[in-house]
């Protein structure tokens, strides 16, 4: 705890949580594009899926959605785990022999995953339906996003509506699967009597 390795990551942490998607991007193209060429400017949409190119061409959009979320991720596993690290069950499994790697996995990373899916599912429904429309508009993808975005400018409502619906049904399914993932991460959640 506190080392210098856990100062740097939070401070990576809280930069990338901290500065707009937008504008990281488009910082990140300016650097890798058009100034080392090392990534395409723009999409190419004659690639394959799922092909190495395309891979290629996705790696910075890619890392500047991951950076918006991971601060929020690492706050909240960071501060639940050190909570379990110094638990009494952890002291008991440590005088009892049990290996750390396997103490850690089994009281301290399960307890901890309970409040961070709250957290994982938050931070990947913004980042999917809010973070993407303007990553995808930057970068020249063609996405669910970008589509959005077009039927906003053109004022298309018919088509605002759809994707929204669509965001809003993405959004009550990973609630859903929240509330599962809870009973099998603690058995203790039960929602029989609701």
């Amino acid at each position: 705890m506190y080392s210098w390795k856990d100062h740097a990551a939070t401070g990576f942490a809280f930069f990338g949580y901290a500065i707009p998607n937008f504008f990281f991007g488009i910082v990140l193209l300016l650097i890798f594009g058009v100034w080392l060429e090392v990534i395409p400017v723009t999409y190419n949409t004659d690639v394959a899926v799922f092909s190495v190119e395309n891979a290629v061409q996705l790696t910075i959009p890619v890392f500047v959605l991951v950076t918006g979320s991971v601060g929020a991720v690492m706050r909240v596993s960071r501060n639940e785990s050190a909570e379990f690290q110094n638990a009494d069950f952890m002291k008991t499994a440590k005088a009892k022999g049990v290996s750390p790697l396997r103490a850690y996995a089994y009281h301290v990373m399960r307890p901890t995953l309970v409040p961070l899916s709250t957290t994982l599912v938050g931070q990947l429904l913004a980042l999917f339906l809010g973070s993407s429309l303007l990553v995808e508009v930057v970068f020249a993808i063609p996405g669910l996003g970008r589509l959005t975005y077009e039927a906003l400018v053109a004022q298309d409502t018919n088509l605002v509506l759809g994707t929204t619906l669509f965001f809003t049904f993405v959004a009550v399914v990973g609630n859903l699967l929240e509330d599962i993932v809870f009973t099998v991460l603690d058995p203790r959640i039960s929602y029989d009597d609701r």
